[in-house]
C-alpha cells in the first residue's frame, strides 16, 4: 500500500533513553530511514539529551514545568514547532496533554501511542484528554480489546506498533565473546535478565528460581536501588559465583544476549512492548516469561520459549531444569526466534504500519 508522505513530529516529554523515549525516538528514525520527514521533540538533561544534541532534527525544548505559566510556555513552544507539521504524535500522558492544548483550533491531526497499560483509563481527566485522538498506536495486542471500552476512543483507528530492534540485535550477538567478558564459563547453562534492579521488576523470583535450579548459572543486567537486597539474597540462597551481576550495559550489549542459553522475563517494565524480549529473541535466545499482557505476542509456548505464572519463582525453576535437560529443545528454539525477529521486529515493518496509521488519522 502507497501513503502519502506526511511531515511528523514525535513528542515525548523524558530525558532518558528507556521505556517510552526509546521506542518514540526508534519510530522517529524507522520513519526517517523510510524517507519521511520526522522530527523529535524531548526534554534535555540526562542520557537522550547526550544521544541527541548533534542531530539537527531532535529538539530538546520541553521542560520539567513547574507552574503555569511554564506550562503556556512549554504549549507554545509545541505550536510554533508542530506548525510546519501535518501530523503529531505523542507517546505519554504528559506530553499528550502539551500536544492536545497546541493543536487546539487547528486541524493539525494528534496521535497518541499507549505504552503501558495503566495509561488506557476512564475518568473524567483521561476521557478528556483522549477526547479527539485521530490515531492510536498500541505497545501489544492485548491493550486493543480495553481501547474498544473508552467512549472517547470509539471509532478510533488503532494500530499496534511493531517493535524495531537495532541492528546489532538484528546481527546477533558473540556468545563466546560475552562469556569470556563476564568470566562464564563456555560449557556453562546460563539463564539471564535484564531490567532497572527495582522491587517491582522480578528479580527476586529469578533468584529464588535459580537456587530451586542448581545447573544453572544466572546473568543479571542493570542497576537500581534493589541491587544489594538482591545481592544480599543471593548469598542467603547459596548461589555464590553461580549468579553474575553485570551492571548497567549499553556497548555490546547483543553479545551478553547471546551469552545466555534462556532468557527470563519476569515482570514488566515502563513500556509493555516487552522490548527486552525481542532483543534476546533476535540473538537467538529462548524466553520464558511471566504470562503477562502483551507478551504471547513475543513468545510462542513450546516454541521459541514458555510462559509461566507471574510471580510464580517454583513454575519457573521447573521450566529451567526442564530447558537445560533438553539441548536439542534449545538449539530449535533459538534458531526459530532469531528467525522470527528478523521477519518481524524491523525498522522497515514498523515505519510501514505507523504510515497506515497516519493515512487512517487523516483520512
Amino acid at each position: 500500500m502507497q501513503h502519502a508522505v506526511v511531515r511528523v513530529l514525535q513528542l515525548v516529554a523524558a530525558n532518558r533513553w528507556t521505556g517510552a523515549a526509546a521506542t518514540a525516538l526508534q519510530l522517529a528514525e524507522a520513519l526517517r530511514d523510510a524517507g519521511v520527514d520526522c522530527e523529535f521533540a524531548y526534554r534535555p538533561g540526562h542520557n537522550l539529551e547526550q544521544r541527541l544534541r548533534a542531530l539537527p532534527w531532535c529538539h530538546p525544548i520541553l521542560v520539567k514545568e513547574r507552574s503555569l505559566g511554564q506550562v503556556r510556555a512549554a504549549v507554545a513552544r509545541i505550536r510554533g514547532l508542530a506548525a510546519d507539521f501535518d501530523l503529531v504524535h505523542a507517546h505519554l500522558p504528559h506530553d499528550h496533554l502539551l500536544a492536545r492544548l497546541a493543536v487546539k483550533g487547528s486541524n493539525l491531526p494528534l496521535v497518541r501511542s499507549i505504552h503501558h497499560l495503566g495509561h488506557l483509563r476512564s475518568d473524567p481527566y483521561h476521557r478528556w484528554l483522549l477526547h479527539g485522538t485521530a490515531g492510536v498506536g498500541l505497545a501489544n495486542s492485548a491493550m486493543t480489546p480495553l481501547v474498544g471500552r473508552l467512549p472517547a476512543l470509539r471509532g478510533v483507528p488503532v494500530h499496534v506498533l511493531p517493535i524495531a530492534l537495532d541492528k546489532r540485535f538484528l546481527s546477533g550477538g558473540a556468545r563466546d565473546a560475552g562469556r569470556q567478558r563476564l568470566g562464564i564459563p563456555l560449557d556453562a547453562i546460563v539463564a539471564g535478565t535484564i531490567g532497572k534492579l527495582d522491587r517491582s521488576r522480578g528479580h527476586d523470583l529469578f533468584v529464588r528460581a535459580l537456587a530451586a535450579a542448581p545447573a544453572v548459572h544466572g546473568l543479571v543486567i542493570g542497576k537500581g536501588p534493589h541491587e544489594t537486597p538482591l545481592r544480599k539474597l543471593a548469598r542467603e540462597l547459596g548461589l555464590g559465583a553461580r549468579l553474575i551481576f553485570a551492571g548497567y550495559v549499553e556497548e555490546g550489549l547483543e553479545d551478553l544476549y547471546a551469552a545466555m542459553d534462556l532468557f527470563v522475563f519476569p515482570a514488566a517494565g515502563s513500556d509493555h512492548a516487552h522490548r527486552a524480549i525481542a532483543e534476546a529473541s533476535a540473538c537467538g535466545v529462548p524466553t520464558l516469561a511471566a504470562d503477562l499482557p502483551g507478551v504471547r505476542d513475543l513468545v510462542e509456548p513450546g516454541v521459541t520459549g514458555d510462559l509461566y505464572t507471574a510471580s510464580d519463582a517454583a513454575a519457573l525453576a521447573v521450566l529451567l531444569a526442564d530447558w537445560t535437560r533438553d539441548a536439542a529443545r534449545r538449539q530449535g528454539a533459538r534458531e526459530v526466534a532469531a528467525a522470527r525477529a528478523r521477519a518481524l521486529w524491523t525498522p522497515e515493518r514498523l515505519a510501514g504500519t505507523a504510515l497506515e496509521l497516519y493515512a487512517a488519522s487523516r483520512a
